[in-house]
């Protein structure tokens, strides 16, 4: 088989983009505002910021995948206590949510990220083996009020976008120590 014919199979049409300036993420911060909107419409709506100002100016790391030219998925972090995971969209394809998915993988392996999370993307984080957090440890770390401390020892809810939310806290958090 002549390698001509092996190439396009092996050559990648993703990659990483990971802004950090806020300049550099107000120039996708449309379609990232509007991906998160898709992404956490059936959960009431994207409440992590109030609008496109508001997620830049309190994220500080916006990692997107790019494949055949468009963004497919993007999560975006916080500096707190190490790299916080504050929200996580995608296009809506089979691409973009493998993309995600990849993504989170490679956070939960490489220790490098940490956040809060319910439903789907909980069950997710957990059977990649994200490790959660004791939640008598949640009030400090989130330094929010706790309205209920699950008796599970993991599980807490308290108020986001002033409704009641289940969550689990998950992942790698820098500088706290748990003993």
């Amino acid at each position: 088989m002549k390698l001509t014919k092996l190439l396009p199979k092996s050559i990648l049409v993703e990659r990483y983009i990971t802004l950090i300036k806020p300049e550099d993420r107000t120039q996708y911060v449309d379609l990232v505002w509007d991906m998160l909107q898709q992404t956490y419409k059936k959960l009431g709506g994207f409440k992590s910021a109030r609008d496109k100002e508001d997620l830049i100016a309190d994220s500080s790391i916006w990692k997107m995948v790019r494949k055949n030219g468009k963004i497919v998925a993007v999560s975006i972090y916080k500096d707190k206590f190490g790299r916080k995971c504050i929200a996580s969209a995608t296009d809506g394809t089979p691409d973009g949510k493998a993309a995600l998915l990849q993504m989170w993988l490679e956070d939960t392996k490489q220790n490098r990220a940490w956040g809060e999370f319910s439903g789907p993307s909980e069950h997710i984080k957990l059977k990649q083996g994200m490790k959660p957090i004791p939640n008598k440890y949640v009030g400090d770390i989130l330094g929010k009020t706790i309205l209920n401390l699950n008796p599970d020892g993991y599980h807490y809810t308290r108020l986001i976008g002033g409704e009641p939310h289940e969550k689990i806290l998950a992942g790698s958090i820098e500088g706290f120590n748990f003993g």
